[in-house]
């Protein structure tokens, strides 16, 4: 099963398509429109709008975790499927960018419902995309990838936009600050608007980003659900 957060038509799931087309039977659910950065969203209090847009495709008004649920625990299909790919995303998703990333998120989905999960996320210096290249090597080792993912673990693949690649490494998360800033200005009707904006972005630790910038393709093996921390001891505290 295929999905992203970049909507039904965009470029890189097309590619990843047709590359997944030729080592096995691709399914396709992706969002109506673009649905990026909307993390593990899924929708609860409406009915999710689905199209029919080609043979063993359909688009869905909600979320892509929406598209991973409706996917694989509905009859629509009438399939089981051996795994869930997300991508390919226009853009990196690297270190913290993976909290926000509905690309990431439709794995961590299918993680959580015992499918092996894959995100796919393509970086680009000057905003040209060769999304071919990345997708060629996910259809190669698509069985690799797959053994990579477990009842824990999705596996999330970044690159940046090449020709060709010659080494793939296992990397470790970086830390993503976009310095972002927000502006507030007086509506006229009554209400404060608040523009999110981003800043300088600023990529530090971690091995993932320098793999990227190096040429290689990124492999991060991601905890799809949240661990905690136990004190042996709770503190001393006050209650009313």
């Amino acid at each position: 099963m295929v999905t992203n957060d970049d909507g039904i038509w965009a470029e890189g799931l097309r590619v990843l398509i047709e590359k997944l087309s030729s080592v096995c039977d691709v399914y396709v659910m992706a969002p109506e429109e673009n649905r990026s950065a909307v993390s593990n969203l899924f929708s609860m209090s409406r009915p999710l709008r689905l199209k029919k847009v080609g043979e063993r495709e359909y688009s869905c008004s909600g979320s892509p975790a929406d598209c991973v649920i409706v996917a694989t625990r509905s009859n629509l299909f009438g399939v089981s499927f051996d795994a869930v790919v997300s991508g390919i995303n226009r853009g990196a998703n690297l270190g913290t960018d993976i909290v926000y990333s509905g690309t990431a998120a439709a794995a961590r989905q299918a993680v959580l419902y015992k499918y092996p999960g894959i995100a796919v996320s393509l970086e680009s210096e000057d905003g040209s995309f060769n999304f071919a290249p990345l997708a060629e090597f996910v259809a190669k080792n698509l069985e690799t990838l797959i053994s990579l993912s477990s009842d824990e673990l999705f596996v999330s693949l970044n690159a940046y936009s090449s020709d060709n690649y010659n080494e793939a490494v296992f990397t470790s998360l970086c830390e993503r600050n976009y310095n972002d800033t927000v502006s507030i200005v007086d509506g006229d009707d009554g209400f404060k608007y608040g523009s999110i904006c981003g800043g300088e972005l600023v990529s530090s630790g971690g091995e993932d980003f320098p793999a990227v910038k190096a040429g290689k393709i990124s492999i991060s093996l991601i905890r799809a659900s949240p661990t905690a921390e136990k004190k042996d001891v709770p503190p001393a505290f006050v209650f009313p």
